[in-house]
């Protein structure tokens, strides 16, 4: 029987060190009522987002964000070199039984650098990990993990539609685990219980939708690099549901009105006849843009030759041209953008042959939007589209 204990005590694991002692009960019970507060603050924060949604106020998001998944860890045990240390100790292993599976979270705080790039930090615990090996002789030998940590992630974003988006991560994290392994009287295993603290590395996939303009819903697949039982190298899996909730601020929304009053004459039927001595402004068909970009596409041209042939048929108006931006982008960036849009309108209509004098050019960056535009980070969302435009005053003397 000391035979057995001796060789064991002499086993080589490769376990991380130095170890420092074992967690206290009051640690775990701690951990454990922070997981709960964590949850009940989620709970307010849904219900919260649900009334906004229902309220249909206006919401400008800040770039702040909080968030929680919870979900399953899968970890990778290294049996076959749990076998070979046992076999060098003159154990004949019968077979080692695993529990790869636990329960795991995580809760973070992100912050949107620009529509397809974030950061995000905070907490992760990815459960708690077991094996039991079957020796001949019988040692009750067996071992568990908790693998816990702090991590900072780089997220990226590829928006698919206006609400559904996929997102891609990779981060480094601080490892926390902890390792206690036990035995009967043939195995001394206290020497291998620990907790051991390192630098490592995560990656991971995911998808999103935006059940509200402050609320998101992910569905995440990561892989965190640890290091398993024994101290070789291995990684855990957590996939996981999650809610992350954007901080920003709430106002009613009234739309301002746009800088053109009374009607609007279609551009194939106006004639000379709409010319009257009284002063009168007409509108014409405004015009739309791609996104961040002054060029004229195809579509908008076809409506412009249009706006020449009503302009040849009433000499005497001026216009003034009026550009306008989608609200993603610096202000300063999206009023220079909007003077560019109504040059380049401008210099096609001179182009299709009318005089140059006619006309003055505007920007009013987003300002004046057509349609609110609850969440600017989504570009290309219905409301972008609409504020992305170019719009025209027709005074006729």
């Amino acid at each position: 029987m000391c035979r057995y204990t001796t060789k064991m005590t002499s086993m080589n694991f490769v376990l991380p060190s130095p170890f420092a002692s074992g967690r206290s009960a009051g640690t775990t019970r701690a951990k454990s009522q922070i997981f709960k507060t964590l949850s009940l603050l989620a709970l307010p924060l849904v219900f919260a987002s649900a009334a906004q949604a229902a309220e249909g106020s206006g919401f400008t998001e800040n770039g702040w964000s909080m968030g929680m998944n919870v979900g399953r860890g899968v970890a990778d045990i290294n049996t076959e070199a749990l076998s070979t240390q046992l076999d060098a100790a003159d154990f004949d292993v019968l077979s080692i039984d695993e529990d790869r599976h636990s329960r795991a979270y995580k809760a973070y705080i992100g912050y949107q650098l620009n529509p397809y790039l974030g950061l995000e930090g905070g907490y992760f615990d990815l459960g708690d990990f077991k094996f039991s090996a079957n020796t001949d002789p019988f040692s009750s030998f067996r071992g568990k993990t908790e693998q816990k940590g702090w991590n900072l992630d780089l997220v990226g974003i590829l928006p698919f539609t206006e609400g559904f988006s996929a997102l891609a991560r990779a981060g480094i994290t601080r490892n926390q685990n902890r390792a206690s392994f036990g035995a009967n009287d043939l195995i001394d295993s206290n020497e291998y219980n620990g907790r051991d603290k390192f630098t490592s590395y995560k990656a991971g996939l995911g998808l999103q939708y935006d059940v509200s303009p402050v609320l998101t819903v992910r569905l995440e697949a990561e892989r965190y690099m640890m290091d398993d039982f024994i101290g070789t190298k291995g990684d855990t899996d957590f996939y996981s549901l999650g809610l992350v909730y954007r901080f920003g601020v709430t106002n009613d929304y009234q739309p301002e009105p746009a800088p053109m009053p009374v009607r609007t004459v279609a551009s194939t039927t106006a004639t000379a006849a709409v010319v009257k001595a009284d002063a009168e402004v007409l509108v014409l068909e405004d015009v739309h843009f791609n996104f961040d970009t002054a060029e004229l596409n195809d579509n908008t041209k076809v409506i412009l030759r249009q706006h020449v042939q009503t302009l040849k048929a009433n000499p005497d108006a001026r216009v003034r041209i009026a550009g306008y931006t989608s609200a993603s982008g610096s202000e300063q960036y999206n009023q220079a953008l909007s003077e560019r849009r109504a040059q380049s309108i401008k210099a096609f209509l001179i182009l299709e042959g009318v005089e140059a004098n006619r006309f003055k050019t505007v920007g009013f960056g987003e300002g004046n939007p057509a349609e609110y535009e609850a969440r600017p980070s989504v570009l290309r969302s219905d409301a972008a589209k609409a504020n992305m435009r170019g719009l025209f005053e027709i005074i006729v003397e």
